[in-house]
């Protein structure tokens, strides 16, 4: 029996404890929840920037709350969309601005209003401020929790954590870690251990079926399995473009496979520069698209070099095999410029493409357009 997927425990020093093994996970591919769009009102707001600019597709935007001394809390405010401007009604240099947004609250702490709060909008690439406003109605509002997705752990051979769990009741919040059919480890999600169900498993044996109460944390979108089973098949690709091939969810999701391999840590070795790479851009028709040519070109078929600007630019510092300076030949570069055009960044006026261009140039690369 060939278990194609591990359970781990990661304590506060990064030390991991394997709990056991499984052979298949039932609903772990699903399409997400639509999320819950919300109501809120910026008031007296001092804006700057994008929001400035009375752009009302603002997108990803950070909500920073600070006090008199330091900032506390980081709500992440998703695909917000101005609904209404209305003067503030005490002091005509200020505006009130209604957004519609997805609310994400901080990860950790007390969500509670601080004393003295000071209240900065961010967002945009490179991050830059979009600026400030008194309060945040809205913000501080209970929220439901999602509902609970189940998912079933399928053939498990238990260790003495997971057994001991199963006894005594613990709940715990875990790595699921999927493997390759060489059992090198390919992609991960977390989850809470909440237990619903055990029974002998469909698979026979001594193994058992777990079922568990809220699944994992992201779900991988049921576009993104032929990437996963083509991970799983063949590991790291040995031959170029295989990405090219997916959908965009599937690009998305290339650029978490693999991760051990495609993540190193900060090497201790020297990075190799001066080269000259090439990189195909055919098919560079999205940003997830440019990011896995981007790795195709600097490190090879199946490479990784970040998976959003912000990524990239700290591949960019070096350390992990590719460093400054190099040249980038970007064959087919028009691709990629007119599918990006849109992604236009409004404190510069640069796409996307245009944005990871100039970052190259600005940290010492010679990037030939083609």
């Amino acid at each position: 029996m060939q278990f194609n997927y591990e359970i781990s425990y990661v304590d506060a020093d990064n030390q991991e404890t394997l709990w056991g093994r499984c052979v298949a996970v039932a609903g772990l591919f699903r399409e997400p929840m639509p999320p819950t769009r919300e109501v809120l009102t910026l008031v007296g707001c001092a804006p700057t920037g994008m929001l400035a600019a009375g752009t009302r597709r603002l997108g990803e935007l950070c909500l920073t709350v600070s006090d008199d001394v330091r900032p506390l809390q980081w709500w992440g405010l998703s695909n917000a969309v101005v609904l209404a401007w209305r003067p503030h009604v005490a002091d005509a240099a200020l505006v009130d601005v209604v957004l519609e947004v997805v609310v994400s609250a901080p990860d950790s702490g007390v969500h509670e209003l601080p004393d003295s709060p000071r209240f900065e909008l961010t967002g945009g690439w490179p991050e830059s401020s979009y600026g400030t406003c008194l309060s945040v109605n809205g913000l501080y509002e209970e929220r439901p929790e999602p509902p609970e997705i189940p998912i079933t752990l399928v053939g498990c051979r238990s260790e003495a954590p997971m057994l001991s769990a199963l006894t005594e009741g613990d709940e715990e919040y875990l790595i699921l870690r999927a493997l390759d059919r060489e059992g090198r480890p390919m992609a991960s999600r977390s989850f809470y251990w909440n237990v619903q169900q055990t029974r002998p498993s469909v698979l026979g044996g001594t193994l058992v079926d777990i079922v568990l109460g809220n699944g994992v944390d992201e779900p991988v979108p049921p576009a993104a399995r032929e990437a996963w089973e083509d991970w799983y098949e063949r590991g790291m690709p040995r031959t170029p473009g295989t990405w090219a091939t997916y959908s965009p969810e599937g690009r998305k999701e290339w650029l978490e496979l693999g991760a051990p391999g495609r993540f190193p840590r900060w090497n201790s070795g020297e990075d190799r520069k001066g080269g000259t790479y090439h990189l195909d851009g055919r098919y560079v028709r999205d940003e997830a698209g440019l990011h896995c040519a981007m790795g195709e070109a600097l490190m090879g078929p199946g490479g990784y070099f970040g998976r959003d600007w912000y990524s990239f630019k700290a591949y960019l510092e070096g350390g992990y095999g590719v460093g400054l300076p190099f040249t980038l030949v970007w064959h087919e570069s028009v691709v990629a410029r007119e599918a990006l055009a849109g992604t236009a960044n409004p404190e510069n006026g640069l796409s996307y493409f245009e944005e990871i261009v100039d970052l190259m140039r600005r940290w010492g690369a010679t990037v030939v357009l083609g």
